[in-house]
């Protein structure tokens, strides 16, 4: 499951769902991806912040990729990403 979650994350990345965050916790979220890929294993919490907060509205990503991550949160028994709720609300 780890590696799943590190791919995932890879993707993440990759589309640009954390390009609005500082640079130094993009250097912490790749040095956990590493860590994760030497030890097999990954700390979940910190990881899942790093989704929650996840710029997945105005990135390039694709809403099958947020669908994967809500499929595993929901396994993990935490809540959904809800990207549209706060749009939702302010109208």
């Amino acid at each position: 499951m780890a590696n799943t979650l590190v791919d995932l994350t890879r993707e993440l990345l990759n589309s640009g769902v954390f390009n609005h965050l500082p640079d130094n916790e993009i250097s912490r979220l790749h040095w956990m991806i590493l860590q994760g890929q030497e030890e097999d294993r990954i700390p979940l919490q910190p990881l899942f912040s790093y989704w929650y907060r996840g710029d997945y509205y105005s990135s390039n990503a694709s809403p099958g990729l947020l669908q994967r991550c809500n499929e595993y949160l929901q396994r993990m028994g935490q809540p959904l990403i809800d990207v549209y709720g706060e749009e939702f609300y302010e109208a």
